[in-house]
Order: structure tokens, then sequence, then C-alpha cells
């Protein structure tokens, strides 16, 4: 099984306004700076990787293909090796908040120089962390020798089907929900869907869906969601960081946690549950988030799912930010929080 996945966009997918993104000068990404770059289509590519260590990065050997891969019209041999070769920030200049987000130079390294090449981007964050599609990022800064934990690594977020949300006429499987169901949040009582998303997967890598037993976290049943869904944690130790004792974590940053671990190798079809803001639902007796309706948001989304969404909604089409329902704690934060 791979150790990790994480999502890329093809270099053909992505229009530069001057140069390239190969790693022209010693693969440190100075030369894109200035450089207006868009992302043309929300076609993310989820690369599979055998790795020593949990970090995707610069110059480390042991970093593999797990598997025969197509990345950027080419398939490459299981065992191929890769890495992050540059970092770079963008800022968002068709967005009034000029919202900014780091993305990652993703290398095979099979050419001469094998710093040479660029096969793509990754993207750094949690759900909400691809940038919009189709906008002017324009390259603000770039750094030599990346090394973020595969968990930052963007991925979209969902539930997964069987799971139980409560409505007020009580639980209802997530696959019988539509669009103008109500469905009950902990903050402004029974709401109306606005959209719902769906989409099977393989759970593998990073599909693979945290499994939360029964009693976990109150809840009397097993409760599945994708790696990046983030669930209610209320703890003092929380105002620490948030100043708040309630914040929504990652799933992914509870597994190991008693009662919480990574369920691989079965299929798995996962729902998006879109309201008129970001929410608190009741899941399996887990409260945890809906899709967050901002801009960031919805650029984790498929072109597809996204233009249905604005198709429902228009306003969500101005670009600006929303506030999430609790302060959202990064991975290495929910980590040192239960460590301490």
């Amino acid at each position: 099984m791979p150790d990790y996945s994480i999502y890329v966009l093809d270099e053909a997918d992505i229009t530069l306004s001057s140069g390239q993104l190969d790693g022209v000068t010693q693969g440190d990404g100075s030369h894109l700076v200035g450089v207006t770059l868009t992302l043309n289509t929300p076609a993310f590519t989820e690369i599979f990787i055998r790795d020593n260590d949990p970090n995707f990065q610069d110059n480390d050997g042991s970093q593999r293909l797990d598997g025969a891969q197509e990345i950027d019209g080419t398939t490459y041999s299981d065992g191929t090796r890769v890495e992050a070769e540059y970092s770079f920030v963008v800022r968002d200049t068709d967005d009034p908040l000029l919202t900014e987000y780091t993305l990652i130079a993703f290398n095979v390294r099979n050419s001469s120089p094998a710093y040479g090449t660029v096969e793509g981007l990754a993207f750094i964050g949690p759900q909400g962390g691809f940038p919009p599609i189709g906008a002017n990022l324009e390259v603000i800064s770039a750094q030599e020798g990346p090394s973020f934990n595969a968990g930052e690594y963007a991925m979209p977020i969902c539930f997964d089907r069987g799971t139980r949300i409560a409505t007020p006429d009580g639980v209802r499987a997530v696959e019988d929900l539509r669009v103008g169901d109500m469905v009950q949040t902990m903050d402004h009582g029974p709401q109306p869907i606005r959209w719902i998303g769906r989409r099977k997967a393989w759970g593998v890598g990073s599909y693979a869906p945290v499994e939360f037993a029964p009693a976990t976290l109150g809840n009397a049943s097993t409760l599945r969601v994708s790696q990046q869904h983030r669930i209610l944690i209320r703890d003092p130790k929380a105002a620490l960081m948030a100043d708040s004792s309630e914040v929504l974590v990652a799933a992914k940053a509870l597994v190991g946690q008693p009662g919480v671990s990574v369920c691989e190798n079965r299929r798995v079809e996962y729902f998006h549950l879109l309201l008129d803001r970001h929410e608190i639902v009741c899941a399996d007796g887990i409260w945890s988030e809906s899709l967050h309706p901002g801009p960031m948001g919805l650029a984790s989304l498929p072109e597809a799912m996204r233009a249905d969404i604005l198709s429902l909604m228009p306003e969500l089409a101005d670009g600006k930010a929303r506030p999430t329902a609790r302060p959202v704690l990064r991975n290495f934060e929910a980590v040192a929080m239960f460590a301490a």
C-alpha cells in the first residue's frame, strides 16, 4: 500500500504569463517571481507515493511512485523517484482580499539535470487549499528545499456513504438526503441543504476514510469521513492556540487517538453537503463541518461541481471569504494539543 498520496495538477493544465515551471535556475523557483499563472482546470491527479517518512520534500531519495502512474501525459514506472523541487507563494489578484496560496513544484527525477523538469503543481492546505480555477495568481516569493508533511497537502472533504445526518425529523442516511431537505445545525437550528455532491473512489492513500469507532466522541455508531473533513473538538487546551475551547480539527490529525484509525482497502462514496453558511452538523452522533462555501472551499471541488453550485448560489461567485463556524487548527497544532 502507498504511504500517502497528494493531488497534482499537470503542467499542461497551467498557463504562465511568461517563462516556464521547469527548474531552470538550480531548482529554486526564483525565476517565477513576478510571473502570473492560471490553473485552467480542476483535473487534479492523485499521486500515490512510497516513503520512509511522512514528509514530501526536496532531495529525498526515498520518495518513489507506488505503482506505474500517468503524470502530465507520461506514464512513469513503479519506483520512479519524485520530489518537491521548490515552493512558491502566489497572490490571487482577482480577489479583493489578495488571498495567498502556497504551491509546490512536483518533479519527476528522470531528467538531466534532475531538477530540470516540473511535471505539475501540488497545493498546501486543508479543504480550501486549492486556488480558484481561472484566477490570476501572481508569484510573490519562491523557496528552495520545501518540506511539508503529506497531511498538509490539499484534498477535498466529505462524508462516506451510510453516514447518518441529524435532521429535525430524526437521523437520515446522507445518500438519502436531497436539496431542500433540512438538517440540524449546532448554531442555527434547522437549515436547508442548498447543494449535494458525491464521488466514488477506492479507499487507499489520501482517499482512505478516517474511522471513528463507537463511543470515541460520544457517538453510538461508527463514523467515516474523508481525511481532511474537520471534526468539532471541545478542549480547554485549544484556547491556548485558537482563543476558543471549541475548534475544528482535520480527521487525519486525530488518527492515533483512542478509537480513531484510517480504514484502508474499501470502496468509498463521499458526499458533500453545502448549506447557506459553514455550519456544524451532527453525523452519526459526532459534530463536524458542512462544506465551506467560501472560494477556497469551492476550489477543492471538480469544475462541474463548482459550476453546479454557482448556478444555484450565484452569490458565491463574488470571491469573498466566508468565516468558518469555529477556529480551525492546523494538523501540527492539533497533534501538539493532544500531546500536551
